[in-house]
């Protein structure tokens, strides 16, 4: 009989390291989400797609309140699978009943070119 056995500290050290990556992962979203809504917040959401690129798309909510789902575009690549870049942002917004933008979720932040963020290169100051 050939079975596999893990040991129970293999298994719990496996754990940890995913958690601590993943509390990483958490610390990063939070810097973005911060910058994001200093930016954001409070802006008509026509002005945020103006500034940033249109929405995937959008979604009536009872209250009326707009549910949008954006992803930011991707600068040149070169054709072909090598010069595929998904270093892109993928939000979640909500604007209130006057359009303008109330609550942000990050839904996807890839690494960006010069940070961890591409999220928070795409909305730090200019």
């Amino acid at each position: 009989m050939n079975r596999l056995f893990i040991p129970g500290r293999a298994v719990a050290a496996a754990a940890l390291l995913v958690a601590l990556g993943g509390c990483e992962m958490l610390k990063h979203n939070e810097e973005a989400l911060a910058i994001i809504n200093a930016r954001v917040l409070g802006m008509p959401a026509g002005d945020f797609f103006d500034r940033y690129g249109r929405a995937s798309s959008r979604s009536e909510i009872a209250d009326g309140a707009t549910s949008y789902d954006w992803i930011s575009s991707v600068a040149y690549a070169r054709p072909g699978p090598e010069g595929l870049d998904d270093r892109v942002c993928k939000l979640h917004l909500t604007a209130d009943k006057r359009g303008r933008i109330s609550a942000v979720q990050v839904r996807y932040d890839a690494p960006g070119t010069k940070s961890t963020s591409r999220c928070g290169e795409i909305f730090a100051a200019k």
